[in-house]
C-alpha cells in the first residue's frame, strides 16, 4: 500500500505535466465517447425501425390491387381473413383498409380510402409512409365512425377548391357513376362528404387521397364485408419472417403477401457501415491513448531513474515500484477520461453531429445521407458509459506502461547511479 500511495502522490509532482497529459489523453477519450454515441444512436434507430416501421406485411387479394371499382382489380380479401390473421402468433396489430378510385380531371384520379379512426393513414404505393401531417383542421376520430366525413390531401383540396378556413363546412361530392379508363361505374347514389382536415404527404400522388371512416366507406360503396388491404404488424422485425411463413401457409392461395425490405437494407448498409466506422474510431482512440501513456511513462521512468535506483537499493521490490508507476498511469488516464467526459458533456452532441456528417455520412448510401440530421446524438452518460471509461483507462494504462515497466524491472541501482 505504501508504494500505491507514492504513485498517487507522484501524480501531483508536476501540475503542468498533469494538465498537459490530461488534455492529451482526454482528446482520444472524447473521440471514443463520440464514436460510441454515434454507434449507439444508429443502433437505436435500427431498433426503432424493427419495432415500429418495417415489421409490417401487406396482404391483398391474389393478383388484385383490391380497389373495389378498378377494372380487373376489384377482387378483395374475404372478411374472415381479418380474424385468421389476428390469431397468428407475434402479430401485434392488424389494420384493414378498403380502397376505391374517383375521377378528377382528364385521365387523372384520386384515391378514396376507408380506414378505422386511429389506424395508420397509409398512402397508395407508399404504404410505409403512413400518417401524413395534418396541415389544417383535424384528423378522423371515433366519433366520425359511420358518418360522411373525410380528410383530404392538399392535392384533392386544391382540385376541389377547398380552403382551410372552410373546413368543417366544406363539402366534396363523389359521383360513383362517373367512369374513367380504369374505373367502372357503380350504380349507387352520389355521396357528399364533409371535409374536416387537409393533410400533406410529401408525395404528389399521396396528396390525391381522401380518407373516410371504414364503416362510412362500406355504406357508400356497398361493401358490407371484405378487405382491400390488410396491414399486419409483427411485434418485432425479428419475428416478421415467422409471421410471414404462417400467413403464407394460411392465406397463400387467396392472398399476395408483400414483405418490407427497408430494415434489412438499413442494417446491411447504414447500420453496418456506421458500426464499422465507429469501431474503427474506437480502435484509433485506444491506440492514441496507449501512445500518449507510452511516451509519458517512458519520460517518467527516465526522469526518475535515480529515484528508482535508490528505492531498489534500500530494498524496494520490483513489484512495489511497478505498482507505484501503474497507479500513477491509471490515475493519469482517469483524469484524462474525466476531461474527455466533461468536454463530451459540454459539446458532445454538436461535435458528434459534425463528426458524423463529415466522417461517417460520406460513406453511407445516398438514401441515408440525411441520417445525421435525424439521429439523436445528444450526450448520454449511463452505467455502460462509465464502464467504458473505466475499462479504457485501465487498458490504456497497462498497454502504455508496458515498455516503461520493462525498463523499471531491468534497471539496477548501479545503472541508475552511473546514468545520473
Amino acid at each position: 500500500m505504501t508504494m500505491v500511495r507514492i504513485g498517487i502522490r507522484n501524480l501531483w509532482r508536476s501540475k503542468l505535466r498533469l494538465v498537459l497529459v490530461a488534455a492529451l489523453i482526454g482528446t482520444p477519450f472524447f473521440l471514443l465517447l463520440v464514436m460510441q454515441s454515434i454507434g449507439d444512436a444508429v443502433q437505436r434507430q435500427t431498433e426503432i425501425l424493427k419495432h415500429n416501421v418495417n415489421n409490417t406485411l401487406q396482404l391483398r387479394a391474389r393478383g388484385s390491387m383490391g380497389h373495389v371499382n378498378m377494372v380487373g382489380n376489384e377482387d378483395i380479401l374475404p372478411q374472415d381473413a381479418l380474424a385468421k390473421v389476428k390469431g397468428v402468433e407475434h402479430v401485434a396489430k392488424v389494420e384493414p383498409y378498403l380502397l376505391a378510385m374517383t375521377p378528377t380531371e382528364g385521365h387523372n384520379f384520386a384515391m378514396v380510402v376507408g380506414v378505422a379512426p386511429g389506424d395508420t393513414r397509409r398512402l397508395e404505393s407508399h404504404g410505409e409512409a403512413g400518417n401524413p401531417k395534418i396541415l389544417a383542421g383535424r384528423d378522423l376520430t371515433d366519433a366520425d365512425r359511420g358518418k360522411p366525413v373525410a380528410i383530404v390531401g392538399q392535392g384533392v383540396a386544391k382540385w376541389a377548391g377547398i380552403k382551410p378556413e372552410a373546413l368543417g363546412r366544406a363539402a366534396l361530392t363523389l359521383d360513383l357513376k362517373h367512369t374513367h379508363p380504369v374505373i367502372f361505374a357503380l350504380d349507387r347514389a352520389p355521396v357528399t362528404f364533409t371535409v374536416v382536415g387537409i393533410y400533406a404527404s410529401g408525395y404528389v400522388f399521396g396528396d390525391m387521397q381522401l380518407f373516410t371512416p371504414l364503416d362510412t366507406f362500406r355504406e357508400v360503396y356497398g361493401v358490407p364485408e371484405g378487405i382491400s388491404w390488410l396491414y399486419v404488424r409483427a411485434d418485432s422485425a425479428d419475428n416478421l419472417p415467422a409471421v410471414e411463413r404462417q400467413l403464407r401457409a394460411m392465406l397463400g392461395d387467396i392472398a399476395d403477401i408483400i414483405s418490407p425490405t427497408t430494415v434489412a437494407e438499413f442494417q446491411a448498409t447504414a447500420t453496418a457501415a456506421v458500426q464499422r466506422l465507429a469501431n474503427g474510431g474506437t480502435v484509433l482512440s485506444a491506440v492514441l491513448m496507449v501512445l500518449v501513456v507510452y511516451f509519458v511513462m517512458l519520460l517518467v521512468v527516465r526522469e526518475r531513474a535515480r529515484e528508482i535506483g535508490t528505492l531498489k537499493a534500500i530494498g524496494a521490490s520490483d513489484a512495489g515500484i511497478v505498482a507505484s508507476f501503474l497507479t500513477e498511469a491509471v490515475l493519469l488516464c482517469a483524469v484524462g477520461a474525466i476531461a474527455g467526459a466533461l468536454l463530451f458533456a459540454l459539446w458532445g452532441g454538436a461535435l458528434a453531429q459534425l463528426v458524423f456528417g463529415l466522417g461517417v455520412g460520406p460513406f453511407l448510401p445516398a438514401q441515408y445521407g440525411s441520417l445525421a440530421t435525424t439521429l439523436s446524438l445528444a450526450p448520454r452518460f449511463d452505467p455502460s458509459t462509465l464502464a467504458v471509461l473505466v475499462v479504457a483507462s485501465v487498458v490504456a494504462a497497462l498497454g502504455g506502461s508496458a515498455w516503461g515497466i520493462r525498463q523499471i524491472i531491468r534497471l539496477s541501482p548501479m545503472e541508475a547511479m552511473r546514468n545520473e
